[in-house]
């Protein structure tokens, strides 16, 4: 097998508030277990402190069963971290922050929120913060007050999260969110409690109070709750008309809201934020937790120009994409992009600019392929595709030739991809060159069928498996693969003679990746 860098080495085409990143490390994609629109742990999951419990849901204790309900989003016992990961960022990383809102700002002492465990003057929303009220709580718990008072009728004290985010200059993004559906959620509340969609604050004006909205009911043992947007509704009340289904298409936050016209307190906690069907119970929560941390930020060609994998080894040369074919087990497959490369100018800046060009046209990394046997082993399919390096490359002192480094990758616990491919694909885990060849390029694989249709996959280490044809003694698994890793191929394969084209549109982890475009 034969790396192709575009026809020059790899360093020739190198790239030049809240919380952490959060989302799920269990597969997305896997068949949901939960068979109704509600779902709820038994009291005996949870078990009781020593002192006397009471029933409020800020006096949940940190010692809790092995087993919660997750959603893919972000789920407080899995990521132990507080960023919902929405997988509809601007390209900011300031989506899926928490915050809150309140109507003091009509008179002072209005309603207020507490967050349990922390002052937001002690902490200044500082992750370690909520990382402690997480581990002593289950989830972002909150005191919702509202506070009577003279002339204001309409009170509100809630929290939620930013679905695109913010950029510098603090213009506030929306996102249309149709594509997934709906949401689930996992809570625990003394009181009826809102799930409100907000869109920009212009509509927002007209729509307050009366936003297209669903009822959380009292839960004092966390439950599970998913709507559809169709679900969402005003009640008429507004001077604004909209759907659930309409405010998806330009949604800003989602928002728990306590409302009311009266004094009242609410304990509110929230522990996981999923999309419609994906919330599932997941059986030993806390050593999946273990696995959940890993640097790997997904990335979107639809918005994002650089990869960031999180392993880099200092030479800044991971992420890079670059082409691969057959050649070293004789096929003449070939490569080409959509646009030229630059092989007239090796400056770095025009890379980037080609590599920008491309991503923008093809909303991904894309380009045809042509799959040619030659004298390829009669058991083997051609194959032609492209690549991510892990962790970069280092240039041999003697040689001064370049080579890929390898890394411990099992944190990212598997790969999510987006893609379509004219051809079945395979994703590959390249060990580096010498590894490789070691192993006769029988390198842990993975088919993915062929599709027109933006397809998305999650597939964990342990599913790539060496392929069918190798007979050879030296074997590896792929969870032994990912203590190595260089590189993620994904290959076209077929008859010889075929062609077509191929899309990367995302890439991620397994774990807590969002590779759904």
């Amino acid at each position: 097998m034969h790396l192709k860098r575009c026809g020059l080495t790899l360093s020739a085409i190198a790239a030049a508030s809240f919380m952490v990143s959060a989302c799920s490390d269990s597969n997305p994609g896997a068949p949901i277990e939960v068979s109704s629109s509600s779902e709820a742990l038994s009291s005996s999951q949870i078990p009781q402190s020593s002192s006397t419990q009471s029933s409020s849901s800020a006096q949940l204790p940190a010692t809790q069963s092995k087993e919660a309900i997750c959603g893919d989003m972000w789920c407080a016992r899995r990521d132990r971290e507080s960023r919902v990961n929405t997988g509809f960022d601007a390209g900011f990383q300031t989506s899926g922050y928490w915050f809150e809102r309140t109507d003091e700002g009509y008179q002072d002492e209005g309603s207020q929120i507490t967050w349990n465990g922390f002052t937001r003057l002690d902490c200044d929303w500082s992750e370690d913060c909520f990382t402690r009220m997480i581990n002593q709580y289950g989830g972002i718990s909150v005191t919702q007050t509202l506070k009577k008072r003279d002339k204001v009728s309409n009170l509100y004290a809630g929290i939620g999260f930013n679905i695109a985010g913010i950029d510098e200059l603090d213009k506030i993004y929306s996102a249309d969110v149709s594509n997934i559906d709906g949401i689930c959620v996992v809570y625990t509340s003394d009181s009826d409690i809102s799930l409100e969609m907000h869109i920009d604050e212009n509509s927002n004006t007209f729509l307050e109070p009366d936003f297209p909205r669903v009822t959380l009911p009292p839960a004092t043992t966390p439950i599970m709750k998913e709507f559809t947007w169709k679900d969402f509704k005003q009640d008429g009340t507004g001077n604004m008309k909209i759907t659930g289904v309409d405010a998806a298409k330009n949604l800003v936050s989602l928002m728990f809201m306590l409302r009311g016209n009266q004094d009242k307190s609410n304990q509110l906690n929230i522990m996981s934020i999923g999309r419609y069907g994906s919330c599932r119970t997941i059986p030993n929560v806390d050593s999946v937790a273990q696995l959940s941390i890993n640097p790997f930020q997904t990335w979107h060609g639809s918005r994002d120009f650089e990869i960031k994998t999180g392993y880099d080894n200092g030479s800044k040369t991971s992420g890079i994409w670059f082409s691969i074919f057959d050649d070293q087990q004789n096929g003449v497959s070939s490569i080409t992009w959509p646009i030229d490369p630059p092989y007239d100018n090796f400056s770095e800046d025009s890379f980037d600019s080609w590599r920008m060009e491309l991503i923008e046209e093809c909303k991904g990394i894309c380009a045809e392929y042509y799959l040619n046997k030659f004298q390829f082993p009669d058991e083997k399919d051609p194959f032609a595709g492209i690549g991510i390096i892990i962790a970069g490359e280092e240039i041999d002192p003697e040689s001064n030739i370049s080579y890929l480094t390898t890394v411990d990758a099992t944190n990212m616990g598997g790969v999510c991809v987006s893609y379509t491919s004219d051809n079945d694909m395979y994703i590959q885990m390249g060990l580096g060159d010498k590894k490789d060849e070691e192993l006769n390029y029988a390198l842990p694989i993975v088919s993915v069928p062929a599709s027109k249709e933006v397809n998305t996959v999650y597939v964990k280490w342990s599913q790539f498996q060496q392929p069918s044809w190798y007979d050879g003694d030296k074997k590896i698994t792929g969870a032994e693969a990912a203590k190595s890793l260089a590189a993620v191929h994904f290959l076209a394969h077929g008859k010889s003679g075929s062609a077509g084209k191929l899309n990367i549109m995302s890439i991620g982890p397994y774990n807590r990746g969002y590779c759904y475009p």
